[in-house]
């Protein structure tokens, strides 16, 4: 597929500005967001600033808390079609920063690759949804409309940015594109349909904290070792014992993504806890995971009669899944034809996004993901993404939103 006549002003619009889209990328990763511990104003400031100097004039900021700002920008008119184009605000921290070859926030740009916090997880998405909405305004879209919205807490569960939005119905649209990256060996590698979910929990375990100098004299039970003896058992059980959908696909187990036990020295551990980190598929449920877990405890327990242990689910974000046939996927398909020359295929994208809370919670259909970037190089030291793939992305949302909003 080629670009037609309508296309090709459009994409002009895009590349127009190419050196000016670069720049704004760097600047988004040059002002920190960092979350935790979670503050958007500087960056959404900045943004906001970017959108009116490019003639987007409808430009609004909600917001659950002062520090915690979502931005939402229209381009087009009213009583058409409306597509969603949404990217998240903050990043994860950077880190230890020994691990970084550059500054995490310097924005340097070398042999092609912009680096730093964010880079790809997702301010170059970011800043390709600005420049995509500016062309989009500048080229006219009638009666359709497009809306940006820049989403905050993405990153820490989304209490205050998509959630937030939708359960207080700030959230209008036909359909929604998420911008994540969605290569992990190559860029652009899938047009991902499916947002995994994530379930993330903590399990305490309790001994007997006493003098550790007659541990071997009275009856005693040390949490840390009952720790990692149940830690070793998930690792190895815990995946079978979970119920899922029929299919290839299976959830991601991760046991152990956080622990604590003990208090010093000379002190018999009383207390341990870890935490977990579950990605789950459509059709998997809270309630059949918890009693899956919760099975799964009382059974160690019954093996060693000395386990004590407490199971406590801090967060539950479900699966969604955008039906493959939709209008949307498929003028996105037909972008990817323009863009990169060929149609990517469909895929699953192996994190939680935003799309559960705009598709199940505000009911609009929503692509998982779609942008720039390596899933693999998020929340890693000496974060970068392509600065090609930034233009290319560019050019795709401005694509993909006119020909979903004209088709109807």
């Amino acid at each position: 597929m080629t670009t037609t006549a309508a296309d090709e002003p459009l994409v002009d619009l895009v590349r127009a500005r190419r050196d000016e889209l670069i720049d704004f990328a760097r600047e988004l990763v040059a002002t920190p967001s960092p979350n935790p511990p979670g503050d958007e104003r500087a960056v959404a400031a900045l943004v906001e600033a970017k959108l009116r100097e490019l003639g987007i004039a409808r430009v609004d900021t909600a917001a659950a808390e002062p520090e915690r700002p979502n931005l939402l920008a229209h381009a087009g008119g009213e009583g058409g079609r409306t597509l969603i184009l949404c990217g998240h605000l903050d990043t994860k921290p950077p880190g230890d920063l020994a691990e970084w070859a550059r500054d995490p926030y310097g924005a340097a740009v070398e042999n092609g690759e912009l680096h730093g916090v964010g880079s790809g997880d997702m301010k170059g998405a970011v800043a390709a949804m600005v420049f995509a909405l500016a062309a989009l305004e500048e080229h006219g879209l009638d009666r359709d409309r497009v809306t940006l919205v820049l989403t905050a807490d993405e990153e820490a569960g989304s209490q205050f940015g998509s959630r937030w939005l939708a359960e207080s119905g700030r959230l209008v649209a036909d359909a929604a594109l998420l911008g994540e990256p969605c290569g992990i060996v190559r860029e652009w590698e899938t047009i991902d349909t499916v947002s995994r979910g994530a379930v993330l929990f903590k399990v305490r375990v309790r001994g007997t904290q006493m003098h550790s100098s007659i541990s071997d004299r009275l009856p005693s039970v040390n949490a840390t070792v009952q720790m990692a003896r149940l830690v070793d058992r998930m690792e190895r059980e815990l995946l079978g014992r979970l119920r899922r959908p029929a299919g290839t696909a299976v959830p991601t187990v991760n046991v152990g993504v956080t622990a604590r036990a003990g208090v010093f020295y000379g002190v018999y551990p009383g207390e341990a806890e870890f935490g977990c980190d579950v990605r789950t598929l459509p059709g998997m449920t809270r309630d059949e995971f918890v009693e899956d877990l919760e099975a799964f405890l009382r059974e160690a327990a019954a093996d060693d009669p000395a386990l004590d242990a407490e199971l406590d689910v801090e967060l539950w974000v479900p699966a969604s899944e955008i039906d493959p046939a939709h209008d949307l996927v498929t003028a996105v398909r037909e972008a990817s034809l323009i863009v990169l020359g060929d149609e990517r295929p469909l895929g699953v994208f192996p994190g939680a996004t935003d799309a559960p809370f705009f598709q199940l919670t505000a009911g609009i259909p929503t692509l998982a993901a779609f942008g720039p970037g390596f899933l693999p190089r998020a929340h890693t030291p000496n974060e970068s993404a392509p600065v090609a793939g930034i233009v290319q992305a560019a050019e795709l949302y401005a694509l993909a939103a006119r020909r979903y909003v004209e088709a109807a």
